[in-house]
């Protein structure tokens, strides 16, 4: 069986994402791989999908008892053997599971680190009598003491590669910057390991963060607008997750508290209700959702300020992990940054200390942004993104903005002449001429000194933000943070460069949620009525028969059969021998009762088809083109394709190929440049059936196939009249 006829028959799927295909075929050619990859973009495949194609135990090392069940079952459901051992199990049940293991009856072992290799620890031995084929490491930051959640127990990993020298290892994380990357590949011995680092960016995914005022007020207001939804909110203590929790229930929000002090008990029927659909919110400390498969997170709200960036990004990952559009909302006060500062020291640890503190300022910069907070995240990771998200609070928000050229000039004269050697309090003082005895007497008769007087502090200190945030300044220094100049500063200073600010106020903000695609909600309540039931009789979660994002497609599409239902997403073999016929039915009632038939055929290209009715010619229509637009078609006419064209203009692709579409409509670029043949019958198909307005729906509806850029293209040509010339 090849990798993608085991993909499409276990697990549903037509094709391969991110680098999930290169990854698997390493590991098949008993290569050890390391592997990035964002939460919800498939990690856990990559080990899977060779633990169904190599005959063996692949054993899976996790850190908690919780996920372990979660993959158990959802693998289970799909018709692949396996098992986890932990403590949770009687010897009864270790000694069943024993015998199964030694009859090949499993193909993935879950265990946790220390129950390999802990004190006295036999499984050692048992498990090389085995026929091993596969090592895999989920959450492998947890090794290093440079990673935002290091676990100690996962150092005894190393012994590994002694153990078993020739099983090839796989270790996977969704957050580790280069220096924890490097950590990982020392620490765990790999031989010769092959790197994959996949996109980080969650594009269904909106990212906010919204000044802290009343916080209780602020998070109810976000939650009456989504009460049907299941959610996380983060907090920083313990008790605050169970006073926050009472309080949801007092408001009538179904809610319940997950932390490390409450008792297994407790965590264990909280987080089961949770991933049952039984309770919608769970108020949490960072010790719950580390590999909670949980698909249908609509939302994630930190209600404090998070220790570093790799826990943020983890953290908001839980959300939209079926792809469906999500949210999440950070309820940002400068105060909580002095609360944490003495988390991050570390006793008797100066280096790991300042590392700490540096990725909570790296947090706390993430907050104080006024450009796009994709590309900050991005570029946290050593990933390029253009300016311009489209999905954040700032890019959704147009601001004022005003030359600023002099104040820049102020600000980085001063560092200069303070010979990049002080942090940003005693710059701003210096600037607005503090007679504290804090500046130096030799400061004060600088002729700098005193020149932005008329500024507020506060504005001085968002001014010098958005200065470093635009890369105009930058923090450096060992023992404490101090403002350096930058390359890109004396273009500014020459005056060479203009600089831009943004005013406090904005002008208008613009709240796009996504669109989900043109669905039958009645039915899609129907089938989740349905799923419901299928889950309680086989005492899983809902999601781990089939996800909300399968089911969305089933109330779009409209399948009649077997056959058509085989290309919705998700539904591999065993699912739909075992699951099929039932889920079938209702869409069929509800088509019968409402008079409609299967839309399965915008699943997948289709042959073209004559459109129903001819549309007139019409005349292309002159339209101003202005500069930007004529620069675009400029670079494009000179062979340069948009990511290229994107990048020397700091725009984002989007923008490019909104302006290359300009120019099919105005007829001075043939569509067939853009899209190919094949694909421009089956995109206006999908815009004459359920038409142009809004872009998101036809591209739920036509799938991964087709870009934003080559629906535009041909909405644009069918508006110039849309026929071949």
């Amino acid at each position: 069986m090849t990798p993608l006829s085991a993909l499409q028959k276990y697990f549903g799927y037509s094709a391969f994402r991110h680098q999930q295909e290169a990854i698997i075929q390493h590991v098949l050619n008993k290569q050890d791989v390391m592997a990035l990859m964002p939460t919800g973009g498939g990690k856990s495949l990559c080990y899977q999908l060779p633990a169904v194609l190599l005959n063996g135990l692949t054993i899976v090392i996790s850190p908690l008892i919780a996920l372990m069940k979660d993959q158990v079952d959802s693998l289970n459901v799909s018709g692949i053997p396996a098992a986890f051992l932990n403590s949770s199990q009687n010897p009864d049940e270790q000694r069943q599971l024993a015998e199964k293991l030694k009859n090949n009856q499993i193909r993935l072992l879950y265990l946790a680190p220390e129950r390999l290799f802990g004190a006295e620890n036999k499984l050692v031995p048992f498990l090389k009598t085995l026929n091993v084929v596969q090592i895999a490491i989920d959450e492998a930051h947890c090794i290093s003491s440079w990673g935002h959640d290091f676990r100690p127990e996962y150092l005894m990993l190393a012994q590994l590669k002694t153990e078993f020298p020739k099983v090839p290892v796989i270790a996977l994380t969704a957050t580790a910057d280069k220096l924890t990357q490097k950590d990982i590949l020392e620490k765990l011995n790999l031989h010769n390991p092959a790197v994959f680092v996949s996109s980080f960016n969650r594009e269904n995914i909106t990212y906010r963060v919204t000044p802290k005022r009343n916080s209780f007020k602020q998070l109810t207001d976000f939650l009456n607008e989504r009460k049907d939804e299941s959610g996380i909110i983060y907090c920083l203590s313990r008790k605050s997750t169970e006073e926050l929790a009472d309080d949801l229930k007092s408001a009538g929000f179904s809610a319940e508290p997950y932390n490390a002090g409450l008792s297994n008990d407790v965590k264990a029927k909280n987080q089961e209700a949770f991933l049952r659909d039984d309770v919608k919110i769970i108020v949490a400390t960072i010790a719950f959702g580390m590999g909670i498969n949980k698909s249908n997170v609509r939302y994630v709200v930190h209600m404090d300020l998070p220790k570093n960036i790799e826990g943020y990004y983890q953290e908001t990952g839980r959300a939209g992990r079926d792809g469906l559009p999500s949210e999440v909302m950070l309820l940002y006060s400068p105060g909580d940054a002095g609360k944490l500062q003495h988390f991050a020291r570390i006793e008797g640890n100066e280096e790991q200390s300042r590392i700490m503190l540096n990725k909570l300022n790296d947090m706390v910069m993430y907050c104080q942004l006024q450009s796009c907070r994709r590309q900050y995240l991005m570029k946290y990771f050593d990933e390029a993104f253009p300016p311009n998200c489209g999905s954040c609070d700032v890019c959704l928000t147009e601001f004022k903005r005003f030359d600023g050229t002099l104040i820049a000039q102020k600000a980085l004269s001063a560092v200069a002449r303070l010979n990049e050697r002080f942090g940003v309090n005693y710059v701003i003082d210096f600037l607005r001429g503090s007679k504290s005895e804090k500046i130096r007497e030799e400061h004060k008769q600088l002729k700098t000194y005193g020149i932005g007087a008329d500024i507020s502090k506060p504005d001085w200190q968002r001014y010098i933000r958005e200065l470093i945030t635009t890369g105009y300044l930058q923090m450096g220094g060992q023992e404490y943070p101090i403002l350096n100049l930058t390359p890109q500063s004396q273009a500014v200073l020459k005056g060479l460069q203009k600089v831009e600010f943004i005013e406090s106020e904005t002008t208008e903000e613009t709240h796009t949620h996504h669109e989900a695609p043109p669905h039958e909600a009645e039915l899609l309540s129907r089938l989740k009525r349905v799923r419901n039931d299928i889950a309680h009789n086989e005492n899983v979660p809902a999601y781990v028969i089939v996800s909300d994002a399968t089911l969305l497609e089933m109330a779009t599409f409209l399948p009649q059969n077997l056959d058509e239902l085989r290309l919705i997403s998700g539904f591999g073999d065993v699912k739909l021998a075992r699951y099929g016929r039932e889920l079938l039915q209702p869409v069929k009632d509800y088509c019968k009762e409402k008079g409609l038939e299967s839309k399965i055929a915008y699943k997948s290209p289709k042959r073209e088809r004559k459109a129903k009715t001819e549309r007139a010619e019409r005349a292309p229509k002159t339209r101003k083109t202005n500069d930007t637009k004529m620069e675009t078609f400029t670079m494009y006419r000179h062979g340069k394709g948009v990511a290229e064209i994107a990048a020397e203009r700091g725009l984002s692709p989007m923008t490019i190929e909104s302006h290359l579409s300009h120019f099919i409509e105005s007829g001075e670029i043939d569509v067939l440049e853009i899209v190919p043949a094949a694909k421009v019958p089956v995109i206006k198909d999908a815009v004459e059936s359920y038409g142009s307005e809004m872009l998101s729906p036809l591209k739920q509806i036509l799938g991964d196939d087709y870009s934003y850029g080559e629906i535009k293209a041909v909405i644009s040509w069918m508006n110039k009249g849309g026929r071949f010339s």
